[in-house]
Protein backbone atom coordinates (compact mmCIF):
# COMPACT_ATOMS: atom_id res chain seq x y z
CA UNK A 1 0.00 0.00 0.00
CA UNK A 2 1.19 3.54 -0.96
CA UNK A 3 1.65 5.70 1.86
CA UNK A 4 -0.15 9.28 1.52
CA UNK A 5 1.86 12.19 2.59
CA UNK A 6 0.60 15.02 5.51
CA UNK A 7 2.81 17.10 6.84
CA UNK A 8 1.51 19.19 10.11
CA UNK A 9 3.97 21.50 11.81
CA UNK A 10 4.96 21.16 15.43
CA UNK A 11 4.16 23.85 17.61
CA UNK A 12 5.94 25.47 20.20
CA UNK A 13 5.46 25.73 24.11
CA UNK A 14 3.78 29.14 24.56
CA UNK A 15 0.10 29.80 26.02
CA UNK A 16 -2.72 30.12 23.41
CA UNK A 17 -3.76 34.11 23.10
CA UNK A 18 -6.24 35.39 25.63
CA UNK A 19 -9.62 36.20 24.21
CA UNK A 20 -10.02 39.91 23.56
CA UNK A 21 -10.15 42.47 21.09
CA UNK A 22 -7.07 42.77 18.74
CA UNK A 23 -6.92 46.66 18.58
CA UNK A 24 -6.80 46.33 22.47
CA UNK A 25 -3.98 43.26 22.85
CA UNK A 26 -1.71 45.38 19.93
CA UNK A 27 -1.73 48.27 22.26
CA UNK A 28 -1.35 46.41 25.35
CA UNK A 29 1.55 44.91 23.80
CA UNK A 30 2.67 48.81 22.94
CA UNK A 31 2.24 49.42 26.44
CA UNK A 32 4.16 46.43 27.84
CA UNK A 33 7.35 46.39 25.57
CA UNK A 34 7.43 50.43 25.96
CA UNK A 35 7.01 50.92 22.26
CA UNK A 36 4.63 53.93 22.95
CA UNK A 37 7.24 57.08 22.31
CA UNK A 38 8.43 54.49 19.41
CA UNK A 39 7.65 55.35 15.83
CA UNK A 40 5.52 53.16 13.96
CA UNK A 41 4.74 54.85 10.96
CA UNK A 42 6.41 56.75 8.65
CA UNK A 43 4.79 58.86 6.18
CA UNK A 44 5.66 62.14 4.14
CA UNK A 45 8.07 63.94 6.47
CA UNK A 46 6.01 62.80 9.77
CA UNK A 47 6.54 60.24 11.94
CA UNK A 48 3.73 58.74 13.89
CA UNK A 49 4.51 57.15 17.27
CA UNK A 50 2.72 54.09 18.70
CA UNK A 51 1.19 56.22 21.18
CA UNK A 52 -0.15 58.29 18.64
CA UNK A 53 -1.76 55.88 16.15
CA UNK A 54 -3.54 54.34 19.55
CA UNK A 55 -4.64 57.65 20.57
CA UNK A 56 -6.15 58.46 17.51
CA UNK A 57 -7.76 55.01 16.90
CA UNK A 58 -9.78 55.86 20.61
CA UNK A 59 -10.96 59.04 19.00
CA UNK A 60 -11.92 57.47 15.84
CA UNK A 61 -14.09 54.81 17.56
CA UNK A 62 -15.67 57.21 19.56
CA UNK A 63 -16.92 58.86 16.86
CA UNK A 64 -17.66 55.60 14.68
CA UNK A 65 -19.91 55.15 17.85
CA UNK A 66 -21.49 58.91 16.89
CA UNK A 67 -22.58 57.40 13.65
CA UNK A 68 -23.72 54.49 15.07
CA UNK A 69 -21.65 51.65 14.22
CA UNK A 70 -22.05 49.14 16.91
CA UNK A 71 -20.71 45.52 17.05
CA UNK A 72 -20.75 43.20 13.58
CA UNK A 73 -21.20 46.05 11.46
CA UNK A 74 -19.10 45.90 8.19
CA UNK A 75 -17.51 48.78 7.57
CA UNK A 76 -15.82 49.47 3.98
CA UNK A 77 -12.55 51.27 4.13
CA UNK A 78 -12.16 52.80 0.56
CA UNK A 79 -8.81 54.49 2.05
CA UNK A 80 -5.18 54.58 0.72
CA UNK A 81 -2.11 53.03 2.59
CA UNK A 82 -2.08 56.17 4.95
CA UNK A 83 -1.76 56.39 9.32
CA UNK A 84 -5.62 57.35 8.28
CA UNK A 85 -6.43 53.55 7.07
CA UNK A 86 -4.42 52.44 9.91
CA UNK A 87 -6.07 54.67 12.64
CA UNK A 88 -9.87 53.85 11.23
CA UNK A 89 -8.97 50.04 10.67
CA UNK A 90 -7.83 49.64 14.20
CA UNK A 91 -10.69 52.05 15.24
CA UNK A 92 -13.40 49.82 13.42
CA UNK A 93 -11.74 46.56 15.47
CA UNK A 94 -11.98 48.87 18.77
CA UNK A 95 -16.14 48.97 18.68
CA UNK A 96 -16.25 45.36 17.49
CA UNK A 97 -17.24 46.38 14.37
CA UNK A 98 -15.68 44.65 11.07
CA UNK A 99 -13.20 46.36 8.69
CA UNK A 100 -13.46 45.56 4.72
CA UNK A 101 -10.84 47.20 2.74
CA UNK A 102 -11.47 47.58 -1.22
CA UNK A 103 -9.34 48.91 -3.72
CA UNK A 104 -9.01 52.63 -4.44
CA UNK A 105 -7.60 51.60 -7.47
CA UNK A 106 -10.93 50.11 -8.34
CA UNK A 107 -13.05 51.36 -11.39
CA UNK A 108 -16.11 52.84 -10.15
CA UNK A 109 -18.86 49.88 -10.53
CA UNK A 110 -16.28 47.64 -8.77
CA UNK A 111 -15.98 49.93 -5.91
CA UNK A 112 -20.06 50.03 -5.92
CA UNK A 113 -19.97 46.30 -6.28
CA UNK A 114 -17.86 46.11 -3.24
CA UNK A 115 -19.83 48.34 -1.29
CA UNK A 116 -23.35 46.13 -2.02
CA UNK A 117 -21.43 42.64 -1.73
CA UNK A 118 -20.07 44.29 2.06
CA UNK A 119 -23.56 45.70 2.98
CA UNK A 120 -21.57 47.68 4.70
CA UNK A 121 -23.29 49.93 7.34
CA UNK A 122 -20.96 52.70 6.70
CA UNK A 123 -18.52 53.24 4.17
CA UNK A 124 -15.02 55.53 5.31
CA UNK A 125 -14.05 56.77 1.96
CA UNK A 126 -11.36 58.99 0.71
CA UNK A 127 -12.25 62.29 -0.37
CA UNK A 128 -11.63 61.75 -4.37
CA UNK A 129 -13.96 58.36 -3.91
CA UNK A 130 -17.06 60.08 -1.80
CA UNK A 131 -19.37 60.11 -4.83
CA UNK A 132 -18.71 56.50 -5.85
CA UNK A 133 -20.60 54.87 -3.47
CA UNK A 134 -24.18 54.56 -3.17
CA UNK A 135 -24.29 54.28 0.84
CA UNK A 136 -23.54 55.97 4.07
CA UNK A 137 -20.13 57.28 3.28
CA UNK A 138 -18.43 60.23 5.05
CA UNK A 139 -14.58 61.31 4.29
CA UNK A 140 -12.55 60.51 7.47
CA UNK A 141 -11.89 64.36 8.33
CA UNK A 142 -15.61 64.25 8.04
CA UNK A 143 -16.02 61.42 10.27
CA UNK A 144 -13.41 62.73 12.88
CA UNK A 145 -14.47 66.45 12.74
CA UNK A 146 -18.32 65.55 14.26
CA UNK A 147 -18.50 65.36 17.85
CA UNK A 148 -19.08 61.69 19.25
CA UNK A 149 -21.25 61.21 21.64
CA UNK A 150 -19.21 59.21 23.37
CA UNK A 151 -15.90 60.31 25.10
CA UNK A 152 -12.67 59.73 23.31
CA UNK A 153 -11.32 57.19 25.93
CA UNK A 154 -14.52 55.17 25.92
CA UNK A 155 -14.10 51.18 26.67
CA UNK A 156 -13.41 49.58 23.97
CA UNK A 157 -16.20 46.50 22.88
CA UNK A 158 -15.41 43.56 24.73
CA UNK A 159 -15.36 40.71 22.04
CA UNK A 160 -13.74 36.92 21.63
CA UNK A 161 -10.70 36.00 19.77
CA UNK A 162 -12.99 34.11 17.66
CA UNK A 163 -14.87 37.10 16.93
CA UNK A 164 -14.66 38.39 13.29
CA UNK A 165 -12.68 41.48 13.08
CA UNK A 166 -12.19 42.16 9.67
CA UNK A 167 -12.78 40.73 6.01
CA UNK A 168 -10.88 41.12 2.39
CA UNK A 169 -11.85 40.28 -1.07
CA UNK A 170 -10.68 37.83 -3.05
CA UNK A 171 -11.96 36.63 -6.27
CA UNK A 172 -12.47 32.51 -6.56
CA UNK A 173 -12.70 30.06 -9.39
CA UNK A 174 -16.40 31.55 -10.25
CA UNK A 175 -14.53 35.29 -11.07
CA UNK A 176 -17.54 36.46 -8.09
CA UNK A 177 -15.75 38.62 -5.71
CA UNK A 178 -16.41 36.86 -1.87
CA UNK A 179 -15.44 38.62 1.37
CA UNK A 180 -13.01 36.60 3.52
CA UNK A 181 -13.24 37.21 6.96
CA UNK A 182 -10.81 36.77 9.78
CA UNK A 183 -10.86 36.61 13.65
CA UNK A 184 -9.36 39.01 16.22
CA UNK A 185 -6.68 36.22 17.20
CA UNK A 186 -5.97 35.56 13.69
CA UNK A 187 -3.26 38.25 13.79
CA UNK A 188 -1.55 35.62 16.60
CA UNK A 189 -1.50 32.63 14.81
CA UNK A 190 0.08 34.66 11.35
CA UNK A 191 2.62 36.19 13.74
CA UNK A 192 3.47 32.75 14.78
CA UNK A 193 3.82 31.61 11.42
CA UNK A 194 5.42 33.95 9.14
CA UNK A 195 6.30 36.59 12.22
CA UNK A 196 8.37 33.77 13.69
CA UNK A 197 10.04 33.63 10.06
CA UNK A 198 10.63 37.32 9.77
CA UNK A 199 11.95 38.21 13.29
CA UNK A 200 11.24 41.94 12.35
CA UNK A 201 13.69 44.11 15.22
CA UNK A 202 12.41 46.66 17.31
CA UNK A 203 12.50 50.07 15.27
CA UNK A 204 13.62 48.52 11.75
CA UNK A 205 11.70 49.94 8.55
CA UNK A 206 9.58 47.91 6.18
CA UNK A 207 8.00 49.06 2.95
CA UNK A 208 5.02 47.13 1.20
CA UNK A 209 4.87 47.43 -2.00
CA UNK A 210 1.54 45.31 -1.63
CA UNK A 211 -1.36 47.98 -0.77
CA UNK A 212 -3.19 47.65 2.85
CA UNK A 213 -6.06 46.21 1.00
CA UNK A 214 -4.79 42.99 0.00
CA UNK A 215 -4.52 40.27 2.78
CA UNK A 216 -0.74 40.11 2.17
CA UNK A 217 -0.43 43.89 2.29
CA UNK A 218 -2.22 44.64 5.72
CA UNK A 219 -0.09 42.10 7.42
CA UNK A 220 3.04 43.10 6.06
CA UNK A 221 1.96 46.99 6.87
CA UNK A 222 -0.11 46.43 9.93
CA UNK A 223 -0.74 43.13 11.79
CA UNK A 224 3.06 42.14 11.63
CA UNK A 225 5.02 45.03 12.63
CA UNK A 226 2.66 46.12 15.38
CA UNK A 227 3.36 42.99 16.77
CA UNK A 228 7.18 43.53 17.31
CA UNK A 229 7.46 47.17 17.72
CA UNK A 230 8.51 47.72 13.93
CA UNK A 231 7.80 51.16 11.82
CA UNK A 232 6.43 51.14 8.25
CA UNK A 233 6.57 53.25 5.56
CA UNK A 234 3.44 54.48 4.20
CA UNK A 235 3.30 56.01 0.54
CA UNK A 236 -0.52 56.75 -0.72
CA UNK A 237 -0.55 56.16 -4.45
CA UNK A 238 0.36 53.21 -6.51
CA UNK A 239 4.10 52.19 -5.97
CA UNK A 240 6.26 51.36 -9.22
CA UNK A 241 9.91 50.83 -8.91
CA UNK A 242 11.29 54.40 -9.07
CA UNK A 243 9.30 55.72 -5.95
CA UNK A 244 9.98 52.57 -4.29
CA UNK A 245 13.79 52.66 -4.77
CA UNK A 246 13.89 56.40 -3.54
CA UNK A 247 11.38 54.96 -0.55
CA UNK A 248 14.86 52.18 0.24
CA UNK A 249 17.24 54.92 0.36
CA UNK A 250 16.02 57.98 1.75
CA UNK A 251 14.30 55.46 4.91
CA UNK A 252 16.84 53.09 5.12
CA UNK A 253 14.25 50.52 4.21
CA UNK A 254 15.29 46.47 6.19
CA UNK A 255 12.36 44.79 5.01
CA UNK A 256 10.68 44.90 1.72
CA UNK A 257 7.62 43.44 0.42
CA UNK A 258 6.67 43.11 -3.05
CA UNK A 259 5.38 40.23 -5.99
CA UNK A 260 7.75 38.55 -8.64
CA UNK A 261 6.67 40.77 -11.52
CA UNK A 262 7.88 44.10 -9.49
CA UNK A 263 11.10 42.61 -8.20
CA UNK A 264 11.61 42.23 -12.39
CA UNK A 265 10.86 45.92 -12.92
CA UNK A 266 13.42 46.99 -9.99
CA UNK A 267 16.35 45.10 -11.02
CA UNK A 268 15.56 46.76 -14.18
CA UNK A 269 16.19 50.32 -12.79
CA UNK A 270 19.84 51.55 -12.42
CA UNK A 271 19.46 51.94 -8.81
CA UNK A 272 18.34 48.32 -8.38
CA UNK A 273 21.85 47.56 -6.36
CA UNK A 274 19.95 49.26 -3.47
CA UNK A 275 18.16 46.20 -2.84
CA UNK A 276 21.27 44.84 -1.60
CA UNK A 277 20.92 46.95 1.95
CA UNK A 278 17.96 44.92 2.78
CA UNK A 279 18.02 42.43 5.50
CA UNK A 280 14.85 40.98 3.75
CA UNK A 281 12.84 41.03 0.83
CA UNK A 282 10.06 39.04 0.73
CA UNK A 283 8.17 37.69 -2.52
CA UNK A 284 4.78 36.44 -2.69
CA UNK A 285 1.40 36.92 -5.09
CA UNK A 286 2.63 35.08 -7.91
CA UNK A 287 4.96 32.23 -8.79
CA UNK A 288 8.29 32.88 -9.19
CA UNK A 289 10.08 32.48 -12.32
CA UNK A 290 13.55 30.21 -11.73
CA UNK A 291 15.60 32.85 -14.05
CA UNK A 292 14.15 35.99 -11.84
CA UNK A 293 14.92 33.66 -8.59
CA UNK A 294 18.72 33.09 -9.74
CA UNK A 295 18.90 37.10 -10.80
CA UNK A 296 18.07 38.41 -7.37
CA UNK A 297 19.93 35.63 -5.44
CA UNK A 298 22.97 37.23 -7.04
CA UNK A 299 22.22 40.53 -5.02
CA UNK A 300 20.62 39.05 -1.75
CA UNK A 301 21.31 35.64 -1.49
CA UNK A 302 19.49 33.82 1.74
CA UNK A 303 17.86 37.35 2.09
CA UNK A 304 15.29 36.58 -0.50
CA UNK A 305 12.16 35.33 1.50
CA UNK A 306 10.17 33.58 -1.23
CA UNK A 307 6.66 33.19 0.59
CA UNK A 308 2.56 32.06 -0.29
CA UNK A 309 -0.49 32.53 1.12
CA UNK A 310 -3.98 33.41 0.07
CA UNK A 311 -6.53 36.17 1.08
CA UNK A 312 -8.48 32.96 2.84
CA UNK A 313 -5.72 31.89 5.20
CA UNK A 314 -4.99 35.54 5.75
CA UNK A 315 -0.99 35.62 5.30
CA UNK A 316 2.04 33.23 4.05
CA UNK A 317 1.95 29.64 5.88
CA UNK A 318 5.44 28.49 3.57
CA UNK A 319 8.33 29.81 3.39
CA UNK A 320 11.96 29.39 1.45
CA UNK A 321 14.30 30.66 3.79
CA UNK A 322 15.72 33.07 5.09
CA UNK A 323 17.99 30.26 7.31
CA UNK A 324 17.52 27.54 4.64
CA UNK A 325 17.23 28.29 1.16
CA UNK A 326 15.74 25.31 -1.30
CA UNK A 327 16.28 27.26 -4.65
CA UNK A 328 12.88 27.24 -6.84
CA UNK A 329 10.87 26.08 -4.12
CA UNK A 330 8.07 27.55 -1.71
CA UNK A 331 9.83 26.10 1.30
CA UNK A 332 8.10 24.42 4.32
CA UNK A 333 4.81 24.37 5.27
CA UNK A 334 4.92 27.00 8.90
CA UNK A 335 3.63 26.08 12.05
CA UNK A 336 0.53 25.78 13.27
CA UNK A 337 -0.74 24.79 9.62
CA UNK A 338 -0.45 21.67 7.72
CA UNK A 339 -0.52 20.81 4.10
CA UNK A 340 -0.93 18.19 1.26
CA UNK A 341 -1.67 17.40 -2.13
CA UNK A 342 -5.18 15.92 -3.34
CA UNK A 343 -5.98 14.04 -6.84
CA UNK A 344 -9.36 14.86 -8.55
CA UNK A 345 -10.79 12.92 -6.53
CA UNK A 346 -10.51 14.23 -3.18
CA UNK A 347 -8.01 11.57 -2.46
CA UNK A 348 -3.98 12.31 -0.86
CA UNK A 349 -1.44 11.60 -2.78
CA UNK A 350 1.92 9.75 -2.13
CA UNK A 351 4.75 11.99 -2.05
CA UNK A 352 6.76 13.20 -5.07
CA UNK A 353 3.39 13.46 -7.12
CA UNK A 354 1.63 16.53 -8.51
CA UNK A 355 -1.87 17.37 -7.27
CA UNK A 356 -4.38 20.43 -6.19
CA UNK A 357 -2.16 22.06 -2.91
CA UNK A 358 -4.78 22.04 0.21
CA UNK A 359 -4.00 23.80 3.44
CA UNK A 360 -5.40 23.29 7.14
CA UNK A 361 -5.53 25.70 9.70
CA UNK A 362 -6.43 27.70 12.56
CA UNK A 363 -7.30 31.12 10.61
CA UNK A 364 -8.84 29.85 7.15
CA UNK A 365 -12.13 31.77 6.18
CA UNK A 366 -13.27 30.17 2.62
CA UNK A 367 -15.13 33.73 1.82
CA UNK A 368 -18.84 34.53 1.48
CA UNK A 369 -20.89 35.82 -1.36
CA UNK A 370 -22.64 38.61 0.92
CA UNK A 371 -21.51 40.28 4.31
CA UNK A 372 -24.30 39.72 6.29
CA UNK A 373 -23.89 35.91 5.46
CA UNK A 374 -22.46 34.05 8.53
CA UNK A 375 -18.56 34.23 8.11
CA UNK A 376 -17.60 30.85 7.24
CA UNK A 377 -14.36 29.04 9.07
CA UNK A 378 -12.54 25.69 8.60
CA UNK A 379 -12.38 23.63 11.42
CA UNK A 380 -9.39 21.88 12.72
CA UNK A 381 -9.64 18.60 10.76
CA UNK A 382 -10.34 20.69 7.31
CA UNK A 383 -9.02 20.86 4.21
CA UNK A 384 -8.59 24.25 2.08
CA UNK A 385 -7.95 23.77 -1.46
CA UNK A 386 -5.98 26.65 -2.57
CA UNK A 387 -6.14 25.90 -6.62
CA UNK A 388 -2.52 25.63 -6.97
CA UNK A 389 -1.10 22.47 -8.62
CA UNK A 390 1.70 21.45 -6.69
CA UNK A 391 4.25 18.95 -5.11
CA UNK A 392 4.98 17.71 -1.49
CA UNK A 393 8.28 15.94 -0.98
CA UNK A 394 9.67 13.41 1.31
CA UNK A 395 11.14 15.86 3.37
CA UNK A 396 7.86 18.65 3.37
CA UNK A 397 9.23 20.99 0.58
CA UNK A 398 6.44 22.14 -1.11
CA UNK A 399 7.18 22.88 -5.11
CA UNK A 400 4.11 25.03 -7.30
CA UNK A 401 3.41 24.62 -10.71
CA UNK A 402 0.85 26.92 -11.35
CA UNK A 403 -3.41 27.38 -10.88
CA UNK A 404 -4.96 24.57 -11.58
CA UNK A 405 -8.08 26.95 -13.07
CA UNK A 406 -8.15 29.74 -15.37
CA UNK A 407 -7.40 32.48 -12.84
CA UNK A 408 -4.60 35.22 -13.26
CA UNK A 409 -2.27 36.39 -11.13
CA UNK A 410 -0.88 40.00 -12.15
CA UNK A 411 -0.01 42.31 -10.08
CA UNK A 412 -0.27 40.29 -7.10
CA UNK A 413 -4.48 40.22 -7.96
CA UNK A 414 -6.72 37.69 -9.56
CA UNK A 415 -8.15 38.11 -12.53
CA UNK A 416 -10.78 36.32 -14.21
CA UNK A 417 -10.41 36.39 -18.03
CA UNK A 418 -13.96 36.24 -18.95
CA UNK A 419 -14.59 39.92 -17.80
CA UNK A 420 -12.18 41.13 -19.68
CA UNK A 421 -12.97 38.91 -22.77
CA UNK A 422 -17.01 39.95 -22.45
CA UNK A 423 -16.05 43.15 -22.84
CA UNK A 424 -13.73 42.80 -25.81
CA UNK A 425 -15.97 40.55 -27.88
CA UNK A 426 -18.57 43.07 -26.98
CA UNK A 427 -16.29 45.65 -30.01
CA UNK A 428 -17.27 46.28 -33.38
CA UNK A 429 -14.69 43.75 -35.43
CA UNK A 430 -13.86 41.37 -32.56
CA UNK A 431 -15.22 37.75 -33.74
CA UNK A 432 -13.60 36.01 -30.58
CA UNK A 433 -10.87 36.99 -27.84
CA UNK A 434 -9.12 35.01 -25.09
CA UNK A 435 -7.15 36.71 -22.07
CA UNK A 436 -4.13 35.27 -20.78
CA UNK A 437 -0.84 36.39 -18.49
CA UNK A 438 2.03 36.31 -20.21
CA UNK A 439 5.78 36.51 -18.85
CA UNK A 440 7.22 39.73 -20.29
CA UNK A 441 10.70 39.19 -21.14
CA UNK A 442 12.00 41.35 -18.10
CA UNK A 443 10.01 38.89 -15.64
CA UNK A 444 7.14 41.47 -15.53
CA UNK A 445 3.63 39.77 -16.22
CA UNK A 446 0.69 41.67 -17.73
CA UNK A 447 -2.21 40.55 -19.72
CA UNK A 448 -2.97 39.87 -23.59
CA UNK A 449 -5.39 39.59 -25.42
CA UNK A 450 -5.46 36.87 -28.24
CA UNK A 451 -8.66 38.00 -30.96
CA UNK A 452 -9.69 36.19 -33.61
CA UNK A 453 -11.00 39.61 -35.99
CA UNK A 454 -13.86 39.71 -38.48
CA UNK A 455 -12.59 39.60 -41.77
CA UNK A 456 -13.58 42.94 -42.70
CA UNK A 457 -12.12 44.57 -39.46
CA UNK A 458 -8.57 43.38 -40.42
CA UNK A 459 -5.61 43.39 -38.07
CA UNK A 460 -4.36 46.88 -37.71
CA UNK A 461 -2.97 49.31 -35.23
CA UNK A 462 -6.69 51.17 -35.31
CA UNK A 463 -8.76 47.69 -33.86
CA UNK A 464 -5.89 47.23 -31.34
CA UNK A 465 -5.78 50.51 -30.27
CA UNK A 466 -9.77 50.64 -29.75
CA UNK A 467 -9.39 47.36 -27.95
CA UNK A 468 -6.84 48.83 -25.14
CA UNK A 469 -8.83 52.06 -24.97
CA UNK A 470 -12.13 50.15 -24.18
CA UNK A 471 -10.82 48.39 -21.88
CA UNK A 472 -8.54 51.22 -20.20
CA UNK A 473 -11.82 52.93 -19.79
CA UNK A 474 -14.10 50.33 -18.22
CA UNK A 475 -11.89 48.25 -16.17
CA UNK A 476 -9.05 48.50 -13.40
CA UNK A 477 -5.64 48.98 -15.03
CA UNK A 478 -4.41 45.24 -13.79
CA UNK A 479 -7.35 43.88 -15.87
CA UNK A 480 -6.18 46.35 -19.46
CA UNK A 481 -4.36 43.81 -21.69
CA UNK A 482 -1.33 45.20 -22.29
CA UNK A 483 -0.81 44.21 -26.00
CA UNK A 484 -3.05 42.99 -28.64
CA UNK A 485 -2.36 39.50 -30.82
CA UNK A 486 -3.99 38.68 -34.21
CA UNK A 487 -4.46 34.97 -34.18
CA UNK A 488 -6.78 32.73 -37.41
CA UNK A 489 -8.37 30.38 -34.71
CA UNK A 490 -8.67 29.89 -30.61
CA UNK A 491 -7.01 26.70 -29.39
CA UNK A 492 -9.82 24.60 -27.91
CA UNK A 493 -9.99 21.07 -26.30
CA UNK A 494 -12.48 18.70 -27.53
CA UNK A 495 -15.58 20.40 -24.88
CA UNK A 496 -14.57 23.69 -26.72
CA UNK A 497 -12.61 24.75 -23.46
CA UNK A 498 -10.06 27.67 -24.14
CA UNK A 499 -6.35 26.05 -24.34
CA UNK A 500 -4.69 29.11 -22.26
CA UNK A 501 -1.45 27.19 -21.98
CA UNK A 502 -0.92 26.48 -25.92
CA UNK A 503 -1.74 30.31 -26.46
CA UNK A 504 0.50 30.83 -23.94
CA UNK A 505 3.30 28.33 -25.31
CA UNK A 506 5.97 26.64 -23.54
CA UNK A 507 3.81 25.92 -20.71
CA UNK A 508 2.52 22.89 -21.41
CA UNK A 509 4.53 20.41 -19.25
CA UNK A 510 5.44 20.28 -15.32
CA UNK A 511 8.50 20.83 -14.37
CA UNK A 512 10.62 17.94 -12.27
CA UNK A 513 11.57 20.29 -9.90
CA UNK A 514 14.93 21.90 -9.21
CA UNK A 515 18.00 21.99 -11.67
Amino acid sequence: MTETLTHTTATPEQPAPADGNLTVRLEDLARQHGWLARTAYLQGTHRYSYGEVYDQARRTAAALRGRGIRRGDRVLLALPDSVAFVVTFLAVLRVGAVAVPVNTFFHADELRSSEEIAEAALVVSDASLRGEFRGRTVTLRELTGTPAREPADDAPEPVASDAPAFAVFTSGTTGKPRLCFHDHGDAFHFDRAIGGVLSLRQGEICYSVSRMYFAYGLGNSVLLPLQRGAAVVLTAGRADETSTLSVLRRHGVSVLYAQPSFYARLLAHPDAGLLGRLRLALVAGETLPRPLEDRLRRILGPRLLNICGTSEIGHAVLANGPEEIHPYSLGRILPPYGVRVIDDAGTPLPAGQVGQLQISGPTIGPGVARGSLPPQRLGPDEWFTTGDAARVDDDGLVWLFGRTDDIEIVAGANVHPTEVEDLITGIAGVREVAVCAVRRPGGVTSLRAYVVAEPAAGRGDRLAKTIRATAEASLTWYKVPEDVEFVDALPRNSTGKILRRVLRGGNTEVPDGPE
